[in-house]
């Protein structure tokens, strides 16, 4: 009866039973494999040879994957693998001409081979990263090396004089030679006078620095004052031994009228007459100009240092102008 029940089948098989006379059924393996043992991979054709390359790529797991799909689903990833190898090697023809391809469009043109991702097809499975079997991952196209130095790259270290270009070296020479010789020029000779290098050219307006070289006996209101080498012709300022002081201050009313009433007419020394300076304060040189002042005694002004002078009252002012010199 089990005879009789069978039938043959073109290819030899048994239509019912699950053994044939060699042993079980055994699976077939090759392209079609991805879709279930069916002729074409289960899409009811014949696969190409670009697209038997691309099955040859994929790992089991994508296999797997493909093999629970429907037919629809497997027509549409297959045609999406090949839209992507077709843009893939369209974009490697293409490109503007006379430009040397970067780092990425030579990324962007590699056909997919071994050890490169694909795109996500449809449901979110891959279509290939495997390697071939031979072993090793396709190396890119090399990049150009140029000379060419970002002149705004921050400095991480300067570099030192050995290591300048020749021009460098010539700019550097010249700027400190230079420097040194506007230097020389300025500090070590007399060639130009600059207003205020030395304590001789100063004029000062700080009371209380001005107290600790004569006496006040009353606080002014205001000071303007200069401190120079006296009767040392070419002396510089840490050679000279004698100073003097010549010091314009101005007092409140109440101060002022003390200082009057207390003090002695005495004529002004002869070596150290006061004269008018370019410095002093507008009104002063006016009233002295004006009106001759009253020479008084300057001995209460003398300090420690300083012990004869000259000293006067200007008229119609509340101001006294003092030249003391030390010994």
């Amino acid at each position: 009866m089990a005879d009789e029940n069978k039938t043959e089948r073109p290819n030899g098989e048994a239509a019912s039973g699950g053994a044939t006379p060699e042993g079980p059924r055994a699976k077939p393996n090759g392209p079609g494999a991805a879709g279930g043992g069916k002729p074409g991979g289960g899409i009811g054709r014949e696969l190409t040879e670009e697209e038997k390359a691309w099955v040859r790529n994929l790992t089991p797991e994508q296999k797997a994957k493909i093999r629970a799909m429907t037919p629809a689903q497997k027509k549409q990833l297959l045609a999406a693998a090949m839209l992507a190898r077709q843009n893939a090697a369209a974009d490697a023809r293409q490109g503007p001409p006379g430009l040397i391809p970067t780092a990425a469009s030579a990324a962007r043109a590699r056909p997919p081979g071994a050890g490169q991702q694909r795109p996500a097809g449809p449901g979110g499975q891959g279509q290939g990263a495997g390697s071939r079997p031979g072993g090793g991952q396709k190396q890119g196209p090399r990049q150009v090396q140029t000379a060419y130095a970002d002149p705004f790259t921050p400095v991480k270290r300067m570099p030192k004089f050995g290591q300048l270009a020749r021009h460098q070296k010539i700019i550097v020479a010249v700027c400190v030679t230079a420097i040194v010789v506007i230097a020389t020029v300025l500090f070590g000779t007399d060639w130009v006078h600059i207003p205020g290098r030395d304590l001789g050219a100063m004029i000062r307006h700080n009371t209380d620095f001005l107290g600790e070289s004569i006496t006040l006996p009353r606080k002014p209101v205001s000071t303007t004052w200069q401190m120079m080498p006296h009767d040392e012709a070419g002396a510089s300022v840490n050679e000279a031994t004698h100073w003097q002081i010549i010091a314009v201050m101005q007092f409140s009313y109440e101060d002022m009228a003390a200082l009057v009433a207390a003090a002695q007419d005495k004529p002004q020394a002869a070596d150290a007459a006061i004269e008018i300076q370019h410095w002093f304060p507008a009104d002063v040189k006016a009233a002295i100009q004006a009106r001759p002042p009253r020479s008084i005694d300057p001995s209460p002004f003398f300090g420690e240092r300083y012990k004869r002078g000259s000293a006067i009252i200007v008229t119609g002012t509340n101001t006294i102008v003092v030249r003391l010199l030390s010994d």
